[in-house]
């Protein structure tokens, strides 16, 4: 892990993930770019140069507060290397697009959440974001303070491309050293070879990982993202993993998608979004 950028609007939800974001790139020994987009000021009614003028302001504008914060950080942490980067255009494509460019390896990001009408409306910018990115997304739920996960669970589908996502994991574990717990919420649909099916994926994964001993769980439930909330609260798990299943076929992508979606909006612990093409 190289390079974790770190969008931010300036508020005390973007503030939490920026404090985690100094402590993640301190412990990966990462540079960090704090990011900012903003929309172009257009209109017909204006002469070219005064819009060119006014979106040139808020740039400057912008790039002094990032340079502000950036300061702030630095007096603490002189040896980090940190930028900052200011964009102008629609921030869900804009961000992917930079990523892409720089190559960026993780994404630290807040989420407040939604729920009921407000999430069918607006949804989580963060949660888009997750359904997006070609890279990781970590998810930092409001106020909350880094800490070394002790005990990290990935919520599987009991895909074969989770052993992608677990060799990433485990790379990330050589510096936490946590126990990591695979947890599968079956909806019931096909319960009749859901042992079957565990048994199958178990095996699978330990003939693969022969170095690190996973602990596993198979349950039943209808609402998966709220089970996997339920479940890893209770064991105190400190990091939720998840890969935002990119499928083929529309019914797929909205079900799995949705899954994402709902478990970032209703994170108290933080989120790691893996995917894996």
């Amino acid at each position: 892990m190289k390079t974790i950028l770190c969008p931010t609007d300036f508020s005390i939800l973007a503030d939490s993930a920026i404090h985690y974001a100094v402590k993640m790139a301190t412990v990966f020994d990462a540079s960090l770019i704090l990011y900012h987009c903003f929309i172009p000021f257009e209109s017909a009614f204006y002469p070219l140069n005064s819009t060119t003028q006014e979106n040139l302001d808020t740039k400057t504008i912008l790039t002094n507060h990032l340079t502000a914060i950036m300061n702030s950080i630095v007096d603490k942490n002189p040896s980090l290397s940190i930028t900052i980067h200011v964009d102008q255009g629609p921030e869900g494509i804009k961000i992917t697009e930079f990523c892409k460019k720089k190559k960026i390896d993780l994404i630290v990001m807040g989420t407040k959440g939604a729920s009921g009408l407000k999430e069918k409306i607006i949804g989580s910018f963060t949660a888009e974001v997750m359904t997006k990115a070609s890279c990781p997304v970590l998810a930092i739920p409001e106020k909350y303070k880094f800490k070394i996960p002790k005990k990290i669970t990935y919520a599987s589908n009991y895909h074969k491309k989770d052993k992608k996502v677990l060799s990433y994991l485990l790379e990330i574990n050589k510096l936490f050293n946590a126990t990591i717990s695979i947890l599968h919420v079956d909806k019931g649909i096909m319960a009749f070879t859901a042992d079957e099916d565990f048994d199958k994926y178990k095996n699978t994964i330990e003939n693969h990982f022969k170095d690190f001993e996973f602990s596993f769980k198979h349950i039943t439930g209808e609402n998966v993202a709220k089970i996997i909330l339920e479940e890893t609260v209770a064991d105190k798990t400190d990091l939720i993993v998840i890969n935002p299943f990119k499928r083929k076929g529309f019914w797929n992508r909205i079900f799995y998608a949705s899954i994402t979606k709902k478990t970032a909006y209703l994170i108290t612990k933080p989120l790691l979004s893996i995917p894996v093409q």
